[in-house]
């Protein structure tokens, strides 16, 4: 997570976690702890950016009958949204995610579950990542 402010203020989070189903899981898992994040750091109005364009369509046509196995996903997403006073979902090309995804991955190589939110990047990221900057 990149969570980029209207002031200028930037912070960064990591989740990893061994027990999902599915890459498409995984991401969903990761949305609805981004944006549990996002709340408790008081940002009311949101737009979150993903590259999964899967859990986008997914959430965007509502498919929650023809996911059973994402229910729990689903009435969680439904729960965390309402506390926000605006909240979107888009997706945005892998290319241009470059920081989320490196934190993403930084995570996952970690081996074992955690949860990390701050304004610096975490010392384990890869260094071309610090230098990386979005206009």
């Amino acid at each position: 997570m990149v969570l980029m402010t209207e002031d200028g203020a930037t912070t960064y989070g990591s989740f990893a976690s061994n027990r999902v189903l599915t890459p498409l899981h995984a991401e969903f898992q990761a949305l609805l702890w981004a944006m549990k994040s996002s709340i408790q750091l008081d940002q009311a109005s949101m737009t979150f950016e993903t590259d999964c364009l899967q859990l986008v369509r997914l959430l965007e046509e509502d498919e929650e009958d023809n996911w059973p196995s994402m229910l729990a996903e689903f009435d969680e997403f439904h729960l965390i949204r309402s506390m926000f006073t605006f909240c979107s979902i888009c997706f945005i090309p892998r290319s241009l995610n470059v920081r989320a995804d490196r934190l993403a991955k930084g995570a996952r190589s970690r081996g074992f579950s955690f949860s990390h939110v701050n304004t610096q990047l975490p010392v384990w990221m890869a260094p071309e990542a610090n230098l990386l900057v979005v206009f």
